[in-house]
């Protein structure tokens, strides 16, 4: 009977600590974070991109809904991000479906986008407003420890996290939206060798080339190639308020690829359709905080090659361009004082591109370059106008066309109260090199804006004529009326410069016509949670 106790006794202290030790393990967690955006504006003269037509304007209103939702145990977490974007109001064929998407039969081709869609939405919801299909995934990627104490590869003593799948670049790359800002597919580790080292290594996959795909003909619409980057990135902090980032990134490129990575430019000699290109850029981003002081220069320098097959032959084209973008800033009291100076190179409107190409080109700006400093030279409260194909590109490949940009803005923020602010901004803008103005602008599809190209120099044109983009001024103010609620209310005007001026040939006439300024207007309630 004792022994028969002693044994019921010991089971009993056993199972006692079977759930002390499951209590220990950590308790899953799920938070969701995210933003409802409402916004209004309205505009004249730049959403197709040719200044020199006052024909397009518009009065609109839509809706954003943007959540994060983050599954947590532990230090590891999975995070996927959603994304709603619908216009008040029927606006195409497509209203009350998907509007972004390939739609087959749409805009009189076999496979093209919902014609009349507002370049940026999801879709657009009319009476009834049921809306289908229409949730797009932005982020979906799992974050843990690669190397460490308790990770994947323990037996490695730095600390590494990495984090895999549908991701934001973030600070990956830079700190200023520079080169690298969106999202990708692909793989980041983020290492800590010091507390003031750190370096981040991303693969990026750019176009996955699937087996059976690669057993189609070379000149198939379906066979992209395989297209791909890689970024080396370190965080360096020497002392307090000083940071600097180095950028090492390589981009391989074969057959067509994402046009965020390499721009559509009409060229006189011929077309630019390269079949390889190998592409590095190097440099660094960094930043600068001593009191009311800010400073945040970036120097990047790109070269490579590219190599594009004809039936002749091949045409190999070597690759050399800068970006340097600088901004300083000083606070004084309520008044934030901070300019910002631009220099991205170019080519000469007679260059052949096939065989030199002297404009940068960042692997992914997701049109956010010079956000918050413009709102038609760039996205402001609205943030599906302006810049794209407004302006050559100008938010998206940084400079106008294949003439580069030189840019100094100026902007002055005063704070009334913790809650209450107004801004100016001044942004005079030049190209590096002279537009050929003897040219036209490429109109894109309705409700897409303009393609980002004027057309190909022709022959008989003398080269360059204008760099003056012109020069845009902006008014704002930002009025955190409730918790976690924000309204923005932003006006802007473009006084067009000679650069934007076009030539059209009617009945085999070439008529050159003058660029016309162009302004909006908008306004946006966000809640935040």
């Amino acid at each position: 009977m004792r022994r028969t106790l002693a044994v019921i006794a010991g089971v009993v202290a056993l199972l006692s600590l079977v759930p002390a030790a499951y209590a220990q393990a950590p308790v899953p967690k799920v938070t969701i974070v995210g933003l409802f955006d409402q916004i209004t504006s309205t505009g004249n003269n730049f959403y197709d991109g040719n200044y020199t037509h006052t024909s397009d304007r518009e009065w609109y209103a839509r809706s954003r809904f943007r959540p994060d939702f983050t599954f947590e145990v532990g230090r590891t977490k999975a995070v996927l991000g959603l994304e709603i974007d619908l216009v008040y109001g029927q606006t195409g064929p497509c209203g009350a479906g998907p509007g972004k998407t390939v739609v087959s039969g749409a805009a009189g081709t076999a496979n093209a986008p919902c014609p009349g869609e507002k370049s940026g939405a999801t879709a657009s919801g009319g009476l009834n407003t049921d809306v289908t299909g229409v949730i797009e995934i932005k982020w979906m990627y799992t974050e843990f420890d690669l190397t460490g104490k308790d990770a994947l590869l323990p037996f490695i003593p730095v600390g590494t996290v990495a984090r895999a799948g549908f991701q934001p670049f973030a600070t990956i790359a830079n700190y200023k939206i520079a080169y690298a800002n969106g999202d990708f597919a692909g793989l980041d580790m983020y290492t800590t060798w010091a507390p003031n080292l750190k370096t981040h290594l991303a693969f990026v996959q750019v176009e996955e080339e699937v087996s059976g795909v690669n057993r189609l003909a070379r000149n198939s619409i379906f066979r992209r190639g395989e297209d791909w980057a890689f970024i080396f990135s370190p965080e360096i902090t020497p002392f307090k308020g000083l940071d600097i980032k180095p950028l090492f990134s390589y981009f391989s490129a074969t057959g067509p690829t994402s046009s965020q990575a390499r721009r559509a430019i009409n060229n006189e000699q011929g077309a630019v359709n390269p079949t390889e290109e190998n592409r590095f850029t190097v440099g660094f981003d960094g930043r600068f905080r001593s009191g009311p002081f800010s400073l945040d220069p970036t120097i990047y320098y790109q070269f490579g090659d590219r190599t594009q097959r004809t039936p002749t032959g091949t045409i190999d084209a070597l690759m050399s361009s800068w970006l340097v973008d600088i901004i300083g800033g000083f606070q004084l009291g309520p008044l934030l004082l901070e300019a910002r100076g631009i220099w991205s190179t170019g080519n000469n409107a007679k260059d052949d591109l096939r065989q030199k190409v002297n404009y940068f080109e960042p692997l992914d700006l997701d049109t956010s370059y010079y956000a918050g400093w413009a709102a038609i030279l760039a996205l402001g409260v609205d943030y599906f106008n302006g810049g794209g194909g407004a302006n050559q590109g100008m938010d998206t490949n940084i400079g106008y066309d294949r003439y580069g940009r030189r840019q100094l803005g100026l902007r002055a923020t005063y704070s009334l109260t913790p809650e209450l602010a107004f801004y100016a901004v001044v942004s005079p803008t030049w190209t590096d090199k002279k537009v050929d103005t003897d040219t036209n602008v490429v109109i894109g599809a309705v409700g897409g804006g303009g393609t980002g190209a004027r057309n190909a120099p022709a022959a008989a044109t003398h080269g360059g004529d204008s760099r003056y983009i012109g020069t845009e001024v902006d008014l704002g103010t930002t009025w955190r009326f409730a918790p976690n609620t924000v309204f923005d209310l932003q006006g802007a005007y473009l006084f067009a410069g000679g650069a934007l001026d076009t030539t059209e040939v009617l009945a085999g006439v070439a008529n050159h016509r003058d660029s016309k300024d162009a302004w909006t207007v908008a306004a946006r309630v966000r809640l935040s949670f």
